[in-house]
């Protein structure tokens, strides 16, 4: 069932790192003419998400990155991108001093902010960075600096590939320095900020009447299907979206932490709604009875979609989840 909130619902311009790579796939998935891609790292992992969105393999895609000595050096960017790339029969090229982070597609839909084309970058990988970002139709003049720069990029081929790998490996084994840990007290300090949630990280459907319901004109189903990056497609596909979504979204992977640090790794209903009470910086915070509808909310997806690494029962009164090892 739906269920209606007492704050706002008002749309913020800015995406967070999930809902800026959700939007920028679902694009991805609808290109037919170009991709530009400008971003000072890539990795290899990023580069194979992309090409699992880009559907019309006719679409011409570009990817520009910075991949200066040290980058290559320390693994901040990694060789595979290029021949990933040349598979694909993409274009990859490199412009040195290159520190932004612009996604364009089909020329109409452009991205820019935070993320690179990385796992962490794009929140690819279970523990990723938080980033921002904006998603706006490009002015003409917009277009005119972003293709200035991929002009000014030089196209990388097979033997400047060679040349850099053979350089890779004249190079001496670069030991990465050992850094000391932050004294307890800090880092717990840094994982109680790190832990915090906000009311728009929750589902506000419960999820098979999001499923049901999505061409509906609801503030929470409108919520969600931007919380997961979604658009209104055919049933079947909807679903598996909606699946890998969720399990790759910043609310699942906080549960997973909390499941990790209790005790048998497991917890019941009531430990984990007061938990999400006092975790909520929202200003004023919900009422407890709204974060149970919020924590129902995120059940209903842990039921339906069953992760392979959580257990769900129901043995006395109350609702437990466990962390499978």
């Amino acid at each position: 069932m739906s269920s209606d909130f007492p704050f706002s619902t008002e749309r913020s311009s800015l995406l967070n790192t999930e809902t800026f790579r959700n939007l920028l796939g679902n694009a991805l998935e609808k290109s037919q003419k170009s991709v530009i891609i400008l971003s000072a790292y890539v990795k290899s992992v990023g580069v194979n998400w992309l090409k699992d969105k880009i559907m019309n393999k006719n679409v011409k895609c570009t990817i520009v990155t910075r991949w200066n000595n040290g980058d290559l050096a320390q693994g901040s960017s990694d060789l595979e991108c290029y021949y990933l790339a040349k598979e694909n029969g993409w274009v990859f090229k490199v412009l040195q001093d290159l520190h932004a982070k612009v996604m364009l597609v089909d020329d109409d839909i452009l991205f820019i902010g935070s993320p690179n084309l990385t796992g962490k970058g794009m929140s690819l990988v279970p523990v990723s960075n938080e980033e921002l970002g904006i998603k706006v139709k490009p002015l003409e003049q917009d277009l005119k600096i972003i293709n200035q720069l991929v002009d000014e990029a030089a196209n990388i081929n097979d033997n400047i590939i060679k040349e850099i790998e053979e350089w890779q490996k004249s190079l001496p084994k670069i030991e990465k320095p050992k850094i000391p840990s932050f004294p307890s007290s800090i880092e717990q300090s840094f994982k109680e900020k790190f832990d915090k949630l906000w009311v728009n990280n929750f589902p506000w459907c419960d999820v098979e009447y999001l499923i049901n319901n999505a061409d509906k004109k609801e503030d929470n189903i409108i919520h969600d299907l931007d919380l997961f990056g979604l658009r209104i497609i055919e049933k079947s596909k909807f679903e598996k979206n909606l699946k890998e979504s969720f399990l790759q979204s910043k609310i699942f992977n906080w549960l997973i932490r909390k499941l990790e640090g209790e005790e048998n790794k497991e917890i019941y209903f009531g430990r984990l709604s007061a938990i999400i009470h006092d975790g909520l910086v929202d200003d004023p915070k919900p009422y407890r009875q709204d974060v149970k509808v919020l924590q129902t909310n995120l059940y209903t997806y842990i039921k339906y979609f069953k992760p392979d690494n959580i257990f769900y029962d129901r043995p006395n009164v109350s609702e437990l989840i466990k962390l499978k090892y």
